[in-house]
């Protein structure tokens, strides 16, 4: 039995109440897995009251936020509310704990700190029930709920020792019974409930506690009038007497169950007792209330096991057990506690001592469980993992102490007080015991703990205890550990005045059955021999104990029967005035072993008085003492006549003074006999005792033992007939067996460790010439009838390294065996050898076969589909091409507000069919895994604010408000993937919202930004939410208006965020509108700032009547820029050059002499050299720092970084014009030249111009197409010659005519691709543009393999056109700028490894990236990566310049 610490005395009233002495009810609910339902259900089941506040710790995760608080409080009218740090506990209240934190209650409020332990198991409501339980005391209530774990386990244990309540959800109901079992295996359960009544059991605690409470605060109804009469009860009705326990104790659990049984006062609860014996001995339970632990108080245990234990250890005899009492054992974690550190300390002495412990306790259930052994798992806590391992064996949810553990202790039931005590101990532990006790209890039991220990043994008491007035008894180890040693000697007699009545006058006699082993027979004949050889007497024949075993002669003349119960005893029979000197002559020769006669004993017979003498004699028969006892008469002497009454006088008084003499003798000896039998009958009744006490202890065991060997038999018998059903299974499933394996159509041929044969199936016949005598012959002895040669290699080898081996064989009648060689193990994971099997896979390889045949088809089946895609797209681009050329011709031509109008109209309506192609093309890009993300870190603002820009005329133009909401944050993505992504969910908003507003905005979500479109729109249906993403999938369009689109746009945003890891989300309701919602990953460290135009550190201002001089090389491969860049200039007075691309602007200053003032470049140019290289070159070939601007709309981090630390001006698109005629009139202002530089030609083209101008023969069976592109080309100044036909073009063309051909790669009758193979066979080297269309790489690698310079993707503006062919018609001219370029694309593809160059061709082949993986063997994601790493390394930006550049790289190898 263990302390109930007092709780503190706090007390608060209800807000707001009028009953100021009404205290609330605070429950607190633990939870974990299905703690969710059981708490709505104990909500809905509560009924209306303002007294209780409620605590809901339920296991949550720690990284989410909880939704606790929105899901329960639909199911109660209380305020449900998210604990907070000093948060005050009202009534009609509900609060749940935080995710991630400890919660607990402090002086009325709420506590909110960080958990100890940042990993492993954490316990959030034991932590709470601790200081529930100090702050509330009776007032604090726990229920356990559904949930796994022991979480509670331990603090329920505090609820109750304050006198609080516990209820827990009952298992059979809970969705997880982990914690429930787990509280109800500690025994500190109130009631085990069903969730539905809980409710109800909390309001009748509740009405109760106020009942008590007020009973409590009545001075005149005192319980202490009831308090004796209540004892007095339970110790007659039940086996425990309360009577030494301390008033005050029992006060307050008396209390607590008045509150629970429902009674008003202690008068009415006296009546319920004896009413009810239920209720008396939950009564008598609750004040027997254990309260314990494994090591409990580890200081105190430390400090045994550090001083007291091995000291014990090393100095004990090793003849003697060390033997040890624990007093109040409770459920026996203490007792086990000291038996672990006792064997412990015995190991690490290495010494033979064998440990005896003693428990007792006076409540009969803890001891049950305690014998038991069983614990829960929340002694994990106290418990070491290697004790753990140790001394406990893990089983369903619990711990159960080992055999060597349980073997060292013996528990009984005992009462401390009143019971004897064992005794020779070494070591007692009674600890937090005698608070409960009055002090005179306490001193009694001090002086029993005293008798009980050897000199010099070990008391340990509790923390709240001390050794009292030890009177030289005891003297202190650790006063402040209560740890004292036993010193003095105990008294004679001391312990029958301390132990119980009952006990002091030992246990009953026994008639001894030794007589019945006589022979009645033998001792007649003795006895008459012996009497007539001496006196022949009256006899009597007894025992050492005095006890009659034979009677001869008349001895009814000196013994009588005595009344009461028959006895044997024949002092008891003795007559009156015989007994003092009989006993005195039996002790006399029992002593002196002699033969004593005691002369002078008279008594009267019938009247007549006379004389006899007692005679004992010591007699041994058969190795038994035995005594005779003889009664002589005395002859009466005669006397003579003569002698008077003087002589008689005279005899009389000398018969009276020997008479006396005898007795004073007789009574000296019968003193001093009486002392030596006193002292020694003390001395053996307390051994006695304690022997008894020992021996009753050892029979409560044996008593066990023999209950559980019992059990045990019974459970052997059961075993034993299971053991019989199951080898009447072993028996017919071997039979199963061997049919399973002689009916199987897989051979299996079992060898041993020598790979001799063990057994083999009969489908082994198969493939080896076998018989069942080869059984026990090594297999090599045996011809295979398959290609084997490996098998015993193998079989060798996996009997060496465990590893199975799996091959595929071909036996002699072509059937194909899949041959698998394993270990054959026996028991304990013994190798014993191998089993080889043979699965007949000739079907499977036949499938295998089919497969590659079928892949070939699908891979074939694939390529034809991107040829149908790029024809498609080519037939599709015809007349598109036609409307985007006769659309710029007319822009330039038209005049007149009307007529720009229509021909913007007409323009907008190009852009919706381009659009709808370049769906189409996308989705097939992405699925053939053509489309690479470049992910870099960019701020989205700048997309965003670019996007304003774009959809706010739409959106105005619609009637609807259009807000973008700034954001100043990087993320890491592909910007233009990203802008594509937003750029459709845009799109789509505006299509789908007749009226309101739209919304573009970001908001960040733990490391993510979560960029979201939000619209008031016709909304999305819930059933419709996925089904948007599909292909072709259009709400409300099913006339299916081409002006809407063909429904691929969301389709399109999906496949992206796929290809990019960012989740798409979209919420919706029908008739409100729509929320999309794109997740980007937010970089933890800001990416690094964007290098700015350093420009102020490179110029300085300039008078503005400076003159404007100076010639400027612009590099722009981009037709409409370049040619707006030099207008700008040359109308500001600069003398202006132009170039395609770096490789043009070279041939410019080394060929025709022209050395500009300033180069204006683009930063991403064509031809393999980028614009920063280019300006480099020009620097080194003209031998002058030059100065530099770049130009670039590249605002990634890696081109900014890299253009930072050169020596130039960066400009980033768009430019202002003022902005940039500034910084050039600035930087030519403060450029020193030694001379200007020369004006050549106002383009590259003037250096041309005493040539004729080239021919552009156009070859297309498309009339319209070529009639718009013989418009676009002689607008440009070329002579066009177009034909319908390839072999229309060779009827007509004659060699050595200087121009380009435009070739259409699909035409009737001979295609592009054969006119390209006739001009390379006939010698013609007239450079060839094929037309292609997009993505159809397949083809426009045919055609360069086959001659063709260059291509180019329908639909194609003019710029591009032009600038196309001029380039050709340049490398056809100087063979040195074709030969450069190859050279620079060669050196690219030198960079790349050969796995590289692997992948590359595979992908111009038209392989999609998953196909390539399974060719080579490697994953989709490693394909990927690869392909990411040759489009950076060859400066590629398409699949068709990767295309481009990897030609002109083999054309020049």
């Amino acid at each position: 039995m263990k302390p109930l610490p007092q709780p503190k005395t706090h007390i608060f009233s209800a807000p707001g109440s009028d009953r100021e002495r009404d205290e609330i009810l605070v429950v607190g609910i633990g939870a974990s897995a299905g703690g969710l339902d059981a708490c709505k259900k104990l909500l809905g089941s509560l009924p209306a009251t303002d007294r209780m506040a409620f605590i809901l710790i339920q296991h949550l995760d720690p990284t989410h936020e909880s939704m606790m608080v929105e899901l329960l409080s639909g199911h109660t009218s209380m305020t449900v509310v998210q604990a907070m740090d000093g948060m005050p506990i009202e009534p009609d209240h509900f609060y749940v704990i935080p995710p991630g934190t400890y919660l607990s209650v402090d002086e009325g409020a709420l506590r909110l700190s960080q958990p100890l332990a940042r990993h492993g198991a954490r316990l959030p409501f034991d932590f709470l029930l601790h200081t529930l339980a100090t702050n509330f005391g009776p007032r604090a209530v726990c229920v356990i709920l559904s949930g796994t774990g022991t979480d509670g386990s331990l603090g329920l244990k505090t609820i109750k020792e304050n006198r609080g309540l516990v209820i827990v959800q009952d298992p059979d109901e809970a969705a997880f019974d982990g914690m429930p079992r787990s509280a109800i295996m500690t025994g500190a359960v109130d009631f085990v409930l069903p969730v539905a009544k809980i409710g109800a059991a909390l309001v009748t605690y509740d009405q109760q506690m106020v009942g008590s409470d007020k009973h409590s605060g009545d001075p005149r109804a005192g319980p202490e009038d009831c308090l004796p009469q209540i004892v007095d009860l339970l110790r007659t009705k039940t086996s425990h007497d309360f009577t030494l326990y301390k008033p005050g104790t029992l006060k307050r659990r008396i209390e607590r169950r008045m509150g629970m049984g429902g009674a008003p006062d202690m008068s009415r609860y006296l009546d319920l007792l004896r009413s009810d014996a239920r209720e008396l001995d939950l009564l008598a339970k609750d004040l027997l209330i254990h309260v314990t632990s494994f090591f409990r108080d580890p200081r105190t245990f430390a400090l045994v096991a550090e001083k007291i234990i091995p000291d014990i250890v090393r100095n004990h005899a090793p003849d003697r057990n060390i033997r040890i009492w624990v007093a109040g054992c409770s459920t026996g974690e203490e007792t086990y506690s000291l038996a672990m550190l006792f064997l412990e300390q015995i190991a690490a002495e290495n010494r033979s001592l064998k440990l005896q412990i003693f428990a007792s306790d006076i409540d009969p259930d803890a001891v049950a469980r305690a014998r038991e052994g069983v614990y829960p798992e929340s002694i994990e806590k106290d418990v070491s993992a290697e004790r753990l391992a140790r001394f406990f064996t893990k089983e369903d949810h619990c711990y159960r102490v080992t055999p060597e553990l349980r073997s060292t202790v013996v528990f009984t039931v005992q009462d401390l007080v009143t019971d004897p005590p064992f005794s020779r101990l070494d070591l007692v532990s009674c600890r937090n015991l005698l608070i409960y006790l009055r002090p005179e209890a306490q001193d009694k039991v001090i002086a029993l703990l005293h008798f009980a220990l050897r000199d010099g043994g070990v008391v340990l008491l509790g923390g709240a205890e001390t050794i009292g007035n030890v009177d030289g008894r005891f003297e202190p180890i650790s006063k402040v550990d209560r740890i004292y040693r036993r010193v003095g000697r105990s008294r004679p007699g001391e312990l029958s005045a301390l132990i119980s009545p009952a006990y002091a006058a030992g246990p009953p006699r026994r008639q001894d059955q030794e007589q019945k082993g006589l022979r009645p027979a033998a001792l007649a004949d003795l006895c008459r021999r012996l009497v007539m050889e001496t006196y022949a007497p009256a006899a009597v024949l007894i025992n050492r104990k005095y006890e009659c075993l034979y009677f001869l002669g008349p001895t009814d003349s000196y013994l009588k029967v005595a009344p009461g119960h028959p006895v044997q005893n024949l002092v008891m029979m003795a007559r009156e005035g015989l007994r003092t000197k009989l006993r005195a002559a039996l002790q006399r020769a029992g002593q002196e072993n002699r033969r004593i006669v005691v002369a002078g004993v008279n008594m009267k017979r019938n009247g007549d008085a006379i004389s006899f003498s007692i005679a004992v004699q010591p007699v041994v028969n058969e190795g038994e003492e035995l005594l005779l006892v003889c009664f002589i008469d005395h002859p009466e002497p005669a006397r003579r006549r003569g002698q008077q009454a003087l002589s008689g006088e005279v005899s009389r008084v000398a018969e009276l003074e020997q008479e006396l003499e005898a007795t004073k003798i007789e009574l000296q000896g019968a003193i001093h006999n009486l002392e030596i039998s006193s002292d020694e009958q003390k001395t053996t009744n307390e051994e006695a005792l304690s022997v008894n006490e020992e021996l009753q202890s050892t029979n409560e065991e044996l008593l066990t033992s023999k209950e559980e060997l019992q059990s045990l038999n019974e459970e052997l018998t059961a075993l034993n007939a299971q053991l019989q059903e199951t080898l009447e299974r072993q028996r017919i499933l071997s039979n199963d067996l061997q049919n399973v394996l002689y009916s199987t159509d897989v051979a299996t041929l079992f060898l041993d460790a020598n790979l001799n044969i063990r057994f083999f199936t009969p489908t082994t016949k198969l493939l080896f010439s076998v018989i069942p005598s080869d059984v026990g012959r090594p297999l090599a002895d045996l011809r295979s009838l398959a290609v084997d040669d490996t098998l015993l290699e193998d079989a060798r080898s996996v009997m060496q390294n465990h590893v199975p081996i799996e091959r595929e064989i071909k036996a002699q009648t072509g059937s194909w065996y899949s041959r698998r060689i394993m270990l054959y193990r026996a028991q304990d994971e013994l190798v014993e050898g191998v089993v080889v099997t043979f699965t007949d896979v000739s079907a499977t390889h036949h499938a295998q076969q089919a497969l590659e045949a079928a892949k070939f088809q699908a891979q074939q089946a694939n390529m034809a589909k991107s040829r149908f895609l790029a024809a498609a797209s080519h037939d599709l681009r015809q007349p598109l091409q036609s409307l985007v050329l006769l659309h710029g011709l007319l822009a330039k031509a038209v005049e007149g507000e009307k007529a720009m109008k229509l021909v913007g109209r007409f323009g907008e309506t190009l852009d919706a069919m381009s659009g709808m192609l370049n769906a189409l093309l996308d989705i097939n890009q992405i699925e053939a895994g053509t489309v690479r993300p470049e992910i870099v870190c960019f701020s989205i603002g700048d997309l965003l604010e670019r996007l304003k820009g774009e959809f706010s005329y739409h959106a105005h133009a619609q009637g609807l408000s259009f807000r973008v909401v700034a954001c100043g944050l990087s993320i890491c993505s592909d910007p233009k993937l990203l802008e594509q992504m937003i750029r459709n969910l845009l799109s789509n908003a505006l299509k789908y919202t007749r009226e309101g507003k739209i919304l573009l905005g970001c908001r960040r979500r733990k490391g993510m930004l979560s960029i979201e479109i939000w619209d008031t729109g016709i909304g999305i249906p819930d059933g419709e939410l996925h089904a948007i993403f599909d292909e072709y999938h259009q709400i409300d369009n099913a006339a299916r208006e081409r002006k809407r689109g063909l429904g691929l746009g969301l389709s399109i945003v999906q496949r992206l965020a796929s290809l990019l890891g960012h989740p798409v989300h979209v919420t919706s309701k029908l008739g409100k509108g729509s929320v999309f919602a794109i997740e980007v990953a937010v970089p933890k460290s800001e990416s690094a700032p964007l290098p700015k135009p350093d420009i102020p550190g490179k110029i300085f201002e300039v008078d503005q009547g400076t003159p404007c001089t100076g010639g400027v090389l612009v590099i722009e491969d981009d037709p409409e820029v370049c040619s707006l860049l030099k207008l700008l200039l040359e109308e500001e007075g600069y003398r202006t050059i132009t170039a395609p691309d770096g490789i043009v602007a070279l041939d410019l200053v080394v060929h025709e002499d022209f050395r500009p003032d300033l180069i204006l470049a683009d930063y991403n140019l064509p031809g393999g050299m980028d614009g920063l290289e280019a300006a480099r070159t020009l620097r080194n070939q003209m031998k002058r720092q030059t100065p530099i601007i770049i130009l670039t709309g590249d605002i990634s981090t890696n081109a900014l970084r890299k253009i930072a630390p050169q020596d130039c001006v960066l400009l980033t698109k768009p430019v202002n014009s003022a902005e940039l005629t500034k910084v050039v009139q600035q930087l030519l202002a403060h450029a020193a030249f030694p001379e200007p530089a020369p004006v050549l030609r106002p383009d590259a083209s003037e250096a041309t111009k005493d040539r004729e101008p080239p021919v552009i023969f156009v070859v297309d069976d498309n009339a319209h197409l070529r009639e718009t592109l013989r418009d676009v080309l002689e607008d440009n100044g070329w002579v066009v010659e177009d034909f319908e036909s390839c072999e229309g073009f060779l009827g007509e063309y004659r060699a050595g005519r200087d121009g380009c051909l435009l070739l259409d790669a699909y035409l009737p009758g001979m295609n592009g691709l054969d006119l390209l193979q006739r001009l390379k066979q006939g010698g013609v080297h007239l450079p060839v543009i094929v037309i292609t269309g997009t993505a159809d790489v397949t083809t426009a690698v045919e055609a360069m393999k086959a001659g063709a310079l260059d291509f180019i993707e329908k639909p194609i503006s003019r710029d591009d056109l032009i600038a196309c062919i001029t380039r050709a018609v340049e490398h056809a001219r100087d063979a040195n700028k074709l030969t450069e370029w190859q050279e620079n694309a060669a050196a690219h593809v030198a960079g790349l490894t050969a796995r590289q160059r692997q992948i590359m061709d595979l992908v111009l082949a038209g392989h999609p990236s998953k196909n390539i993986a399974v060719d080579l063997g490697i994953s989709q994601r490693t394909v990927e990566n690869h392909r990411a790493t040759i489009m950076k390394r060859m400066g590629a930006k398409s699949i068709p310049e990767l295309a481009r550049l990897a030609l002109a790289a083999a054309s020049k190898a």
